[in-house]
């Protein structure tokens, strides 16, 4: 398995910097702040995990892991929308073709 130099200081700067600015900001909530963080995170987890998978397979260059990530794209998105449909039927629309073209370019 190769990694490519250039796509692991990519995905360091992609998902490390934000991810430790969340966690630190996590860390100095209270309790009732992170109950509600914590199930903000959950309703979209399966396109975080997607992106992430997708942007693995550009370090790894694996199929597997874009295929996975992929679905899980796909998964999340359908369930996003149908979640956003209740609030605004426009804006689930648009979230679907947002995905619909993320999951054709990768």
């Amino acid at each position: 398995m190769n990694i490519d130099t250039g796509s692991l200081v990519t995905f360091i700067i992609m998902w490390g910097i934000p991810t430790f600015l969340v966690i630190r900001s996590y860390l100095k909530m209270d309790t009732d702040d992170k109950k509600s963080t914590m199930n903000n995170f959950k309703s979209r987890r399966f396109i975080i995990i997607g992106v992430l998978f997708i942007h693995l397979d550009i370090l790894f260059t694996n199929t597997i892991i874009k295929i996975s990530g992929i679905g899980l794209l796909l998964i999340g998105g359908i369930f996003s929308t149908i979640d956003m449909w209740k609030f605004s039927k426009i804006k689930s629309l648009l979230n679907l073709i947002l995905i619909s073209i993320a999951v054709f370019l990768s």
